[in-house]
């Protein structure tokens, strides 16, 4: 058998965590009480151009797991290091606990840049040190991707999960600033968008 497959369990394993906490969260009434607190967006909003940016992660998804099949499933998978598996694994590892941890203090996660009515903003848990920890999660699930399966098409799908990431991040916080005005300006100057202290 050839080892390096175990590389779509470690995705597997992610996508069951988003996926599992999502589902938790959407049923949980104890985190719609919790949050009856913060502020809350009034009418419904979306970003300008929100469907083309979410695009840009579709590439990129698109490139990872191309490179996944051509590295992977052909055996080409190129060893760099003495514990690239544990190391590419460990930081996949990271990306999933912060976007599980994430969504148990975002309940009003979408797809897109959208705020429905009664949109609540998310500043507990890692919001408090990042305004972006699912994309810092996807961005962890690229960078260990390409650390597992070193392929110049896995690091350029690393590449364009980590500018997609960015500019979404950026319409984000246009269309935020919009909706709460002084109270995201104030939380923004206290985070930064993807690394704490750094950017």
């Amino acid at each position: 058998m050839n080892t390096d497959l175990l590389i779509y369990t470690v995705h597997a394993l992610f996508w069951s965590a988003f996926g599992i906490t999502r589902i938790v969260v959407q049923r949980s009434s104890r985190l719609a009480t919790e949050s009856a607190g913060q502020a809350s967006v009034t009418s419904p909003a979306t970003a300008s151009y929100s469907r083309a940016v979410l695009a840009i992660h579709f590439v990129a998804f698109a490139l990872l797991y191309f490179g996944l099949g051509t590295t992977v499933n052909l055996n080409r998978v190129p060893g760099i290091f003495f514990g690239q598996s544990l190391v590419g694994t460990l930081v996949m590892a990271i990306g999933s606990a912060l976007m599980c941890w994430a969504l148990a203090h975002f309940a009003s996660w979408r797809l897109r840049a959208k705020l429905d009515a009664g949109h609540r903003l998310a500043t507990e848990g890692p919001f408090r040190w990042l305004r972006h920890p699912i994309y810092m999660g996807l961005n962890l699930l690229a960078i260990g991707s390409a650390i597992l399966a070193p392929a110049p098409v896995m690091w350029a799908g690393a590449l364009l999960m980590c500018v997609g990431s960015d500019v979404r991040a950026r319409a984000e916080e246009k269309l935020l600033a919009q909706a709460f005005g002084a109270t995201y300006t104030d939380y923004c100057a206290h985070t930064r968008r993807f690394v704490p202290g750094i950017y």
